[in-house]
């Protein structure tokens, strides 16, 4: 007999595997075809599952989940809107600020490189330099029209932002407070036989749960300390290198060497070659050292350990199929796929022993 079709025949035969992997296929199928419509939601379970944290910390304290839940949705809201009212301006007009400054910026760039070139005339081509800063330019400009193309073309999305503002608090506030009747009325969709499905399901639910709450305190810790350090050093942009590089622990690998590129290039513009912006430099390496060897080993612990070619490979392959979200949820579904790597490797069926 065929071994491909042996194969495909006894994996057909495990009724658990099969109902497990027609589930997911359902999923994914899902996602495919109305993710844009459930983005909300997801993003909701996202925020609950952040806030369910809190939530059991209140109840381990003895304070009933209804008034936990009611406290932390209260407390969640106050620091959004404090986000928007207090921290948002400063973050546009520093956002605009480096846009309206950006061909200064060129012009000081231009400069610098050309010293180098009369410094180091052997070792730099003229031409080359020339058409690095005609690319960057042309570049700058693409990336210029299509803001404004999306900011016009985007204004009838600012109504659906706006209801979903209202709704994903109130879908939170439910997912918190009904999270055991959720669940139920979920299971009772499911088959009878879903032993391999439960056990699946409570091992990614640990992992991602662990994973976006450490990852979600993690990019507030290290945005924070961030901003802190560069105020103290009167960086003018301290605030919009904050919030980047917060949002840039979301992206595994990727997202540090990005940011890079800013923390540089603006602390470059601001003291040129000078020992302050070697401190400014220093500094963000150093947080970025603590990250990596401090706070990700404290907060995910109980994450799944993934090598990082499998991480890498994870951020491809997601981001190219749902863009960037995908590439936020990359590490998830990355342990969802080696979950069932491993699922169908121990109920491979054993072969017996020659005599």
């Amino acid at each position: 007999m065929n071994p491909v079709r042996t194969w495909m025949m006894i994996r057909m035969a495990d009724t658990p595997l099969m109902i497990f992997l027609g589930s997911l296929v359902v999923i994914f199928l899902m996602l495919m075809l109305i993710g844009d419509v459930l983005a909300p939601v997801l993003f909701a379970i996202a925020l609950a599952y952040v806030l369910d944290g809190v939530v059991q910390l209140l109840v381990h304290c003895r304070l009933p989940r209804l008034l936990a839940v009611i406290v932390v949705c209260i407390g969640a809201l106050l620091i959004v809107l404090f986000s928007l009212l207090a921290i948002l301006p400063i973050l546009v007009e520093q956002t605009i600020r480096v846009t309206s400054q950006f061909p200064q910026y060129m012009q000081s760039l231009r400069e610098a490189v050309h010293q180098l070139q009369m410094d180091y005339v052997n070792w730099i081509n003229p031409e080359h330099v020339q058409q690095l800063f005609a690319s960057v330019a042309s570049q700058v400009n693409v990336w210029g029209t299509a803001i404004v193309s999306y900011s016009l073309t985007s204004i009838p999305g600012l109504m659906a932002l706006m209801v979903y503002a209202v709704l994903i608090p109130v879908m939170v506030f439910f997912l918190l407070k009904d999270k055991t009747s959720i669940l139920a009325w979920g299971e009772s969709f499911l088959p009878h036989d879903r032993s391999l499905l439960s056990r699946v399901w409570k091992e990614l639910d640990m992992q991602i749960g662990n994973y976006i709450r450490g990852r979600f305190w993690e990019s507030l810790l290290v945005g924070f300390s961030m901003f802190v350090v560069y105020a103290m050093m009167g960086h003018q942009y301290g605030l919009l290198l904050g919030v980047l590089t917060g949002i840039s622990v979301w992206i595994p690998f990727v997202g540090a060497a990005l940011v890079t590129i800013p923390v540089v290039i603006l602390s470059f513009f601001q003291w040129g070659f000078t020992d302050t912006c070697m401190y400014a430099i220093m500094a963000y390496a150093v947080i970025q050292l603590i990250d990596a060897n401090v706070v990700i080993p404290w907060l995910f612990s109980e994450v799944v350990n993934l090598h990082p070619v499998a991480i890498i490979v994870a951020v491809l392959f997601f981001g190219n199929v749902w863009g960037i979200l995908g590439v936020f949820i990359a590490i998830p579904m990355a342990a969802l796929v080696q979950s069932v790597l491993m699922i169908v490797a121990e109920r491979k069926p054993k072969v017996a022993a020659p005599t």
